[in-house]
């Protein structure tokens, strides 16, 4: 997202600028024991301009590092000859203090090395860097070579975190970055290797749901750092998202361009299959989803750019929860089979009907509260939801009562304004609303 530019004076005494040289990086070394993979791209000459807040120290190597890090990061995280500069530059510091023959340089290694010893950001933004490569490396043609530079990456990425618990154990940032690692890694480097027919192996998918578990595990939210929890948490959504539609891949993109709206019947996996702990405790991993983005929402400030799509994503929550009472709802009231029907109204001593009606209702009005917060002011799209979530509340509501009317006509509202500020691109959904 391009930044608005301020005045010249008031930039200056907003922030300092500090230049960056990257040089040219053939490859990625390591004093580990295992090599750091090569990168095939060469990184040139050329300075990039880091914004540092007034109280950083420019002199700083982890403040200017934590400064190219914030630039790829919210940038559209393409550019992976920034990445290779930043690895550079870890790699470099790291070579630097683990070797202290040249004495040119020993008061200058001891200096970086207290000081990473004691800043967290320089083995997160280490760890980060190498596990943000694999997006480009999973691109590769060579599958085998693909697999193992992958892999590589991975490794070293968890390696580089390990490194800086041992410094500082008690790092939340750390923590946080292995669970991101974590979660990045499931669905790229093994998730995507499986079919439903997939079989657990002894150490081939090492234990999938264990590393999910552990990725939880070492989930907090970081207050330094709020965008970055909810990357990790955006993760989280995908790899759930990827587990509810495993199986269905080929179908969800051949329907990418179909109108038939019918719902895919969910693939229930063999008990040996790498993905089925994960699919046994889907709902009750969307609860734990829901409560950490519920805990993140709670500690923002109104000014924070994040309320809205953390309000967003809870409101999605509640809306996929709502799905099965709602379902049970319209299918016991309003179902075809009259006989059916009948019988069921004949049976529902325990009021299966109204228990279903008020469990899904409170589940949308849930959403409603979240869509609500997630409105922005020049995005239709934000309203529109707000609006298909009105009429998903009105039909829940008893026929012609006070609720429903008042749910349809602020969904009408709604989508009449949309129309206007998009040329009437939501003509269809207000045209269904009003028939």
């Amino acid at each position: 997202m391009a930044k608005r530019p301020l005045g010249l004076g008031k930039k200056q005494a907003q922030k300092k600028k500090q230049k960056f040289l990257k040089e040219n990086t053939p490859e990625v070394k390591s004093t580990s024991e295992s090599p750091t993979p090569t990168s095939e791209t060469k990184t040139p000459s050329n300075q990039i301009q880091i914004e540092l807040q007034d109280s950083e120290d420019a002199d700083n190597e982890i403040v200017q590092l934590n400064g190219l890090w914030k630039t790829y990061f919210e940038s559209d995280k393409d550019d992976e000859m920034l990445l290779n500069g930043i690895i550079h530059e870890c790699d470099r510091i790291l070579r630097l203090i683990n070797n202290n023959n040249n004495n040119d340089k020993s008061e200058e290694a001891t200096k970086l090395k207290a000081l990473v010893n004691k800043d967290d950001r320089y083995y997160a933004i280490f760890a980060l860097a190498l596990s943000e490569l694999t997006i480009f490396k999973k691109g590769s043609d060579d599958d085998d070579e693909m697999d193992n530079e992958v892999k590589q990456f991975f490794d070293l990425a968890l390696q580089r975190c390990q490194d800086g618990l041992d410094c500082i154990p008690n790092s939340q940032l750390l923590k946080l970055v292995m669970s991101k690692i974590l979660l990045q890694r499931l669905p790229l480097e093994y998730i995507s290797k499986l079919n439903v027919k997939s079989k657990e192996s002894k150490g081939k998918y090492l234990k999938l749901y264990e590393q999910f578990g552990k990725a939880k595990e070492n989930f907090s939210i970081y207050k330094n750092d709020l965008p970055l929890t909810l990357e990790v948490l955006n993760s989280t959504d995908d790899l759930l998202d990827i587990i509810e539609n495993f199986g269905h891949e080929d179908d969800i993109e051949e329907g990418l361009d179909s109108d038939d709206d019918e719902e895919l019947e969910p693939i229930t996996l063999a008990k040996d299959h790498p993905l089925y702990k994960f699919q046994k405790n889907h709902e009750s991993d969307l609860s734990w989803l829901k409560e950490q983005l519920i805990a993140l929402f709670d500690i923002m400030h109104g000014s924070d750019k994040l309320i809205h799509p953390v309000a967003r994503k809870i409101g999605e929550l509640y809306m996929k929860f709502a799905d099965s009472p709602r379902s049970q709802y319209l299918k016991l009231q309003y179902g075809d089979d009259e006989d059916e029907q009948n019988s069921i109204a004949a049976k529902d001593k325990g009021g299966l009907v109204y228990a279903a009606q008020r469990e899904a209702i409170e589940l949308v009005d849930n959403s409603l509260k979240y869509l609500r917060k997630a409105q922005v002011k020049d995005d239709p799209e934000t309203w529109v939801q707000l609006a298909e979530a009105c009429i998903e509340f009105g039909n829940l509501c008893d026929n012609e009562s006070i609720e429903q009317k008042k749910a349809y006509q602020e969904a009408e509202e709604i989508l009449k304004k949309a129309n206007r500020a998009t040329n009437g691109k939501y003509q269809d959904i207000l045209d269904n609303l009003l028939d």
